[in-house]
């Protein structure tokens, strides 16, 4: 049996190379885009070590609006990263290092795609 861990209450291999995380921001209005999008990442990164999470409609940690989440390693930050910015659209798309020290990760190992989202940075206190 595949074991599994939780990342924002979402289940991903045991083992999976997480070493980067992109959050795509959407809102009421850009929701059915957001739900376009992530279908086209399942379908453009299937059968490669790409994690395409479930939507999540509220807030959550330092996220003040809704987002989906793209887990990758760091040999597809390349691919990854060129397709969200030509497949994004209009949506806000953080992208950041998962090193451990989630503050560090969501500054200064980070860059945008598109409007910055203003984090609630204090969550990682």
């Amino acid at each position: 049996m595949e074991r599994t861990y939780k990342v924002n209450s979402q289940l991903l291999p045991e083992g999976f190379p997480r070493e980067f995380d992109a959050h795509i921001y959407f809102s009421n209005e850009s929701l059915q885009f957001a739900a376009q999008l992530r279908e086209m990442a399942i379908k453009e990164f299937a059968g490669r070590q790409v994690f395409v999470g479930q939507m999540i409609p509220e807030a959550i940690g330092p996220h003040p609006v809704p987002m989906f989440e793209i887990n990758f390693p760091l040999s597809l930050f390349t691919d990854v990263v060129l397709w969200l910015m030509k497949a994004r659209g209009d949506l806000s798309v953080l992208v950041h290092e998962l090193t451990g020290d989630d503050l560090y990760d969501h500054t200064q190992a980070a860059l945008w795609l598109g409007k910055e989202v203003p984090l609630l940075y204090e969550r990682f206190k």
